[in-house]
């Protein structure tokens, strides 16, 4: 009975809620989920979001994070940049600004610079301020995450009521109105792909969901010699 078991490896604050055997059990059938809709198993990634902490009623920070800290030993998180520096900057692309709704929340996550910077030939007017400060914690995977894989494989098994209701969630929890769109899986998968990309932000998601739904090119291309890569080399450690 691994629910019974004792967990002999300590863990971080991290896993605050998720730090016995049932909860990393819980833990390990999100990340299930995860993988399942990447393999397009949509009726598996329904089952193993049964068996992890999901909620559609939830916080939707509830997960696991990577800690960080200024304690000796620890390190600080390296997507922190402040907002307004020079030099070195993380800038959200300009488009993220003009594709939001108006009234939607997450706006808050490119925050509006004091004057436009520019990196690399790029410029925006602004900052990524996902992660706020340098002991930020960056989710490994959290409710909202499996609210949208949640409705995503209730769009693709044509249970289209239940990704109404999911998306729905989402975007009145983050200012906007109910979805008025077509209720149709095609127009699902765009509405869905919206809130993917504005829920989880700078999550590390964006280039997967557009590729899985064979959508690179619909990414932005700002200089000439710049691509928008669909497969990058297998690392060594991992051949």
């Amino acid at each position: 009975d691994l629910n019974g078991a004792d967990v002999s490896f300590p863990l971080t604050a991290g896993f605050t809620s998720f730090n016995d055997a049932a909860g990393l059990t819980k833990f390990n059938r999100a990340l299930a989920a995860r993988v399942d809709i990447y393999s397009g198993q949509w009726s598996t990634a329904l089952n193993d979001l049964s068996e992890s902490f999901f909620d559609i009623n939830g916080n939707f920070n509830t997960g696991v994070y990577d800690v960080f800290g200024t304690g000796s030993g620890d390190q600080l998180n390296p997507a922190f940049f402040p907002q307004n520096q020079s030099g070195e900057v993380r800038l959200a692309h300009p488009t993220y600004a003009t594709d939001i709704e108006a009234n939607d929340d997450r706006i808050a996550k490119a925050t509006l610079r004091n004057a436009p910077a520019t990196s690399s030939g790029l410029t925006s007017d602004r900052d990524v301020w996902v992660y706020t400060s340098s002991t930020a914690e960056v989710p490994l995977v959290r409710n909202e995450e499996l609210i949208l894989i949640y409705a995503e494989a209730n769009i693709q098994t044509n249970s289209l009521p239940n990704a109404v209701t999911a998306l729905n969630k989402i975007r009145t929890s983050h200012g906007l109105l109910p979805y008025s769109g077509a209720v149709t899986v095609d127009a699902l998968t765009d509405e869905m792909l919206k809130q993917r990309r504005f829920s989880l932000f700078f999550e590390g998601h964006r280039w997967i969901d557009m590729r899985r739904y064979d959508r690179l090119g619909q990414l932005p291309i700002d200089r000439p010699e710049d691509d928008v890569w669909n497969e990058f080399p297998l690392p060594n450690t991992e051949q």
